[in-house]
């Protein structure tokens, strides 16, 4: 398993500090956020239907890319997309604005 872990904005958006995931590449890990991204956002509309309070403020993003976050795999900058992970990672993903 993958280890991430979700700063600034992209938490927010996201709606998860952390996760764990399966993925072979640093693509994978992104694939796999942003299926979680659109499972939570269509359980939010669900809920919203019948008066439930919503778990995350979320809007409808349906995708998250690696050119959406800065990304780093123990502690390196990562800069390809395509770099293999071998499941015992740890990735950071930071948005990449800065604030001044």
């Amino acid at each position: 398993m993958v280890k991430v872990k979700i700063f600034g904005v992209l938490r927010a958006t996201i709606g998860l500090p952390y996760l764990e995931t399966e993925a072979a590449t640093v693509a994978g890990v992104f694939d796999n956020i942003s299926k979680i991204m659109k499972q939570r956002y269509e359980d939010d509309l669900k809920a919203a239907h019948v008066g439930e309070e919503r778990s995350v403020a979320l809007t409808p993003h349906e995708s998250l890319s690696f050119g959406d976050a800065i990304v780093y795999v123990d502690g390196e900058r990562c800069m390809k997309k395509k770099m293999k992970l071998s499941g015992n990672e740890e990735i950071w993903l930071l948005s990449p604005a800065a604030g001044g």
